[in-house]
């Protein structure tokens, strides 16, 4: 029996007729009434309604229609609800949302048909991420759906444990370990994939000391995999294998005892070329997944490095089967970011790339040497294109120990830059290009002359695509390049590069652009000599009148002039700077569509072109701060997304996928980006002109700068604008005296940021940052700068900083290492960054102690038990820390200082 009236029913069923009526006026009107009256004005019966028609209806459709209608709805966000992660479902009555959840559970169990059941399925997950508490009824109705007759019950009551593995709690563990164990020997194939995804989501949820209770299903979950190793199986193994890339992920160590079992049977799946490429792909990703978080186990497993390996490399070679048709593609497709992104090859080329990360030279080397040569002398092509791009991903991993091969290395690839097949001659660049960034020191003091005019000789390629790829690798070597080394070779390299601005490719002459603007920036003063010439080319690209399709050309032509501005410097650059700036104004004046790339090009162009004429800059800056000043208070862009289905299915470039309170965020963080470089490009206005820049700190520090110390959205945003903090400073210090209550305001405000997220941010590097803007400030203020309460704050976030860094150095020195000689390269990178954090702390400690004097005394004698530890931990940087520290007291402590001696 309905809960509502007859004529709300009927009402009902009329709303969701024409809802899905094929008329679009019908179907506007439906919805304007679906929002406005029953959404606003009876939320209640709405949500009642619907759910009683996924349980009455006889019509299938309709009830599929209200499960979903339901969903939408439920997962919107309020009508000027504040909090992003509210529900309107959340907004329904108590009473209302019982009787609600009865129906949905009564009609999981009715439905027979299996695409409906798994939209109501969706809908009861839904429900179990309100704000009204537990659901102590489903747990029960879940366990009895698994022991169902019905095969579509048991799968439908994994499926709801997959999407909320909250419901399983601590106790009830043991029993539904049991509902796993006879899951995964279903005779239904659905139900045993269905029970694997809510097996590995329940990890998710648990603490590591509740792991044990389920590790011992793993073999039986495993014992599902291998019926499906057949070309017709391909989806469900696909459907198996994708949940266990994220346990391996979290919990890589539970596959120990079956670690080789899982390796022999993903390197099966790997090697069946029957199957399908994404099934491949996904057993390629699992395995791959423990180096990434289990490298040891990895190293361990003998059989491990060299399968993966001969199985990358032989996927990396299934480039395109019909040599003419896959070369004529190739050549005339004009986006250069088309290659296959989801191909076979590209995932395995990442795949390898990851390896060489995780596993290191020592490791992977020895067998891709083994296999690598042999594809360079092969007759297949592809073969020949799988070696150059393996190299390209293997070498930045395997540098320690690749390094002594260089020359070996480049004997092999330097010929085919002019190899026959035109992709190999593109894998050869970008093998080069790579390299050059990898080894840059050694390539290009041992290696130019090698390198260099081999790389100009390929821009003499009838390719469009070779010539654009061998002028993109020479940005590699040049970024890193000194003066000296190019200049033998400048009148080569750019009067090729002049002969391809005039290709008919516009994407030739886009990376050619940002080819001499690199050259010229390497060479700098040695550019001087081409400057003539090239600048006059140059402003006729950007005083030309072209369509949209020649935007981000005349874009990359703005990066170009500026940079060669920058390069040959004030002398050179001021006859025609006035020139280069009104084109650039007018160019700025004509932006009209937001997604014009000339916009964040010529925020950029305007930082160098002022760190060109330094004050001189001062009469442009009012026509260049505005759309910067907006950039840089851009807010964050979110998109709530209503499931995880929808977040995985989420594809857009520029966004990011975070989830937050049970339910998944989508961040723009392109737009984000902006604003980071708009923030960096602030400080540069300040540190260049210093007094000139004073009337805009006000509006930057108030609206951009000290909101984005607290900025979560985005680690770059926060590091940006604390590097500014001190630049901002010094500009009001340098506009003078009567700046004084402004500077000392400033300070205010911005001490108490910069000490506040010394106590809450999380990440090192952040707080590296932090403490490195604090000290410079400090520098910038002077003398009893600080507040005992801001000396207070400062001590205890030394302390607790400092004790956590005891804390990693602790568990690094007492890790578990049963690798042997491969157990320190995993600790490198934390090692580096906690120095750079005990370098910045050790900086802002005697910067505190300069500024404060005797005074920071009672708040240093807080310091002692934690530089007590420091003097005695066996690393030498922490010793060095602290004997720094007791530097500083005996340089500024005064007549006190002999007091605070260490105890021993």
């Amino acid at each position: 029996m309905s809960s509502l009236p007859a004529e709300a029913t009927a009402a009902l069923l009329s709303l969701l007729q024409s809802l899905t009526s094929a008329d679009n006026n019908i179907r506007a009107n439906a919805e304007n009434s679906l929002n406005t009256e029953w959404i606003s004005q009876q939320l209640d019966m709405l949500m009642l309604g619907l759910a009683e028609q996924t349980l009455m209806s006889q019509d299938q459709t309709l009830r599929s229609f209200a499960a979903v209608l339901f969903r939408r709805i439920a997962t919107k966000q309020p009508e000027g609800g504040e909090v992003l992660t509210s529900r309107i479902i959340d907004n329904v009555a108590p009473e209302v949302l019982t009787r609600i959840k009865e129906i949905l559970l009564q009609a999981l169990s009715n439905e027979q048909v299996n695409d409906v059941r798994h939209k109501i399925c969706d809908t009861i997950s839904e429900l179990t991420m309100g704000n009204d508490g537990p659901w102590p009824e489903l747990l029960p109705v879940l366990f009895q759906a698994a022991k169902s007759p019905s095969a579509g019950l048991r799968e439908a009551a994994f499926r709801i444990i997959s999407y909320t593995p909250t419901v399983i709690e601590k106790d009830g563990l043991p029993a539904v370990a049991e509902v796993f164990h006879f899951a995964f020997q279903d005779p239904e194939e659905d139900v045993r994939i269905s029970a694997i995804v809510a097996y590995t989501a329940l990890f998710e949820t648990l603490s590591k000391q509740s792991w044990p209770i389920l590790q011992p299903l793993l073999p039986e979950l495993l014992n599902v995999l291998p019926p499906l190793n057949i070309p017709e199986k391909s989806d469900q193994l696909t459907s198996a294998l994708s949940p266990l890339i994220d346990l391996a992920s979290l919990a890589p160590k539970l596959f120990r005892p079956m670690f080789k079992a899982i390796v022999d049977f993903g390197i099966a799946v790997i090697k069946n070329k029957e199957m399908e490429a994404t099934t491949r792909q996904t057993a390629l990703e699992l395995l791959t997944t423990f180096a990434d978080e289990a490298p040891g186990m990895c190293k361990k497993e003998s059989s491990y490095t060299t399968n993966m390996v001969v199985q990358s490399l032989a996927m990396m070679t299934e480039v395109g089967e019909d040599d003419d048709e896959q070369s004529s593609v190739w050549r005339e497709d004009d986006d250069l970011d088309s290659d296959d992104a989801d191909s076979t090859h590209v995932a395995a080329r990442q795949s390898l790339d990851r390896l060489a990360v995780k596993l290191g030279g020592t490791v992977l080397l020895p067998p891709l040497f083994q296999w690598v040569p042999q594809m360079i002398g092969s007759a297949n092509w592809q073969e020949r294109h799988a070696a150059l791009m393996a190299i390209s991903a293997f070498a930045e991993g395997c540098r320690d120990v690749m390094i002594s091969e260089l020359s070996k290395v480049l004997d092999m690839v330097l010929p085919l830059l002019q190899d026959p097949h035109p992709r190999v001659q593109w894998a050869a660049c970008n093998a080069v290009g790579q390299m050059s960034t990898d080894f840059a020191d050694d390539i290009q003091q041992q290696y130019g002359p090698r390198v260099l005019p081999a790389l100009i000789q390929t821009l003499e390629s009838p390719e469009p695509r070779v010539q654009a790829h061998a002028a993109a690798a020479l940005v590699n070597f040049c970024e890193e390049a000194e003066q000296e080394i190019l200049e033998p070779y400048l009148d080569s390299l750019l009067s090729h590069l002049m002969i391809l601005l005039h290709s008919p490719k516009k994407y030739v002459q886009e990376q050619v652009l940002t080819t001499i603007a690199i050259v010229a920036d390497s060479a700098e003063t040695k550019f001087i000599k081409y400057y003539d010439t090239m600048m006059p080319i140059l402003f006729q690209v950007l005083q030309s009148d072209t369509g949209s399709e020649y935007r981000l050309l005349k874009a990359k032509c703005i990066e170009c002039s500026s940079l060669i501005a920058l390069a040959v410097g004030k002398d050179k650059f001021t006859a025609m700077s006035q020139q280069l700036i009104q084109l650039y104004a007018t160019i700025q004046s004509g932006i009209t569509e937001t997604d014009d790339p000339a916009a964040s090009y010529l925020i950029q162009a305007w930082g160098r072109i002022c760190r060109v004429l330094g004050t001189n800059f001062l009469p442009y800056l009012s026509g260049v701060m505005p759309p910067l000043l907006e950039v840089g208070k851009i807010k964050p862009e979110l998109q709530l997304l209503d499931d995880a289905q929808e977040a995985e299915t989420f594809d857009q470039e520029g966004w990011e996928i975070v989830p937050l309170q049970g339910k998944h965020i989508g961040i723009r963080t392109s737009s984000l980006e902006d604003k980071c470089t708009a923030i960096e490009l602030l400080s540069i206005y300040a540190s260049e002109l210093k007094a000139g820049f004073e009337p805009y700190v006000a509006e930057i520090m108030n609206d951009i700068v000290l909101p984005s110390i607290s900025f979560f959205f985005h680690d770059g945003v926060r590091i940006a604008a604390a590097q500014a903090i001190p630049h901002l400073l010094s500009s009001i210090k340098a506009s003078g005296p009567q700046n004084t209550a402004m500077l000392a305001e400033y300070w205010r405000q911005s001490v108490t940021k910069l000490l506040e997220a010394l106590v809450v941010e999380p990440f090192v590097e952040l707080l590296t940052c932090y403490y490195s803007s604090l000290y410079q400030s400090i520098e910038v203020i002077g003398t009893q700068s600080l507040t005992q309460e801001d000396m207070d704050k400062f001590v205890e976030s030394v302390v607790n900083n400092m004790g956590d860094y005891l804390t990693r150095a602790t568990e690094r020195a007492n890790q578990e290492d049963d690798y042997g000689e491969f157990g320190d390269e995993e600790k490198d990178d934390d090692v580096s960054i906690d120095e750079e954090l005990i370098a910045e702390v050790d900086k802002a400690i005697r910067s505190v102690f300069k500024a404060q004097q005797s005074s920071f005394l009672p708040n240093f004698e807080k310091l002692l038990p934690m530089l007590t530890q420091f003097l005695t931990r066996p690393e030498p940087g922490c010793r060095e820390f602290a004997v720094h520290v007791f530097d500083n007291l005996i340089e500024f402590g005064g007549p006190e200082a002999w007091r605070y001696k260490p105890n021993f």
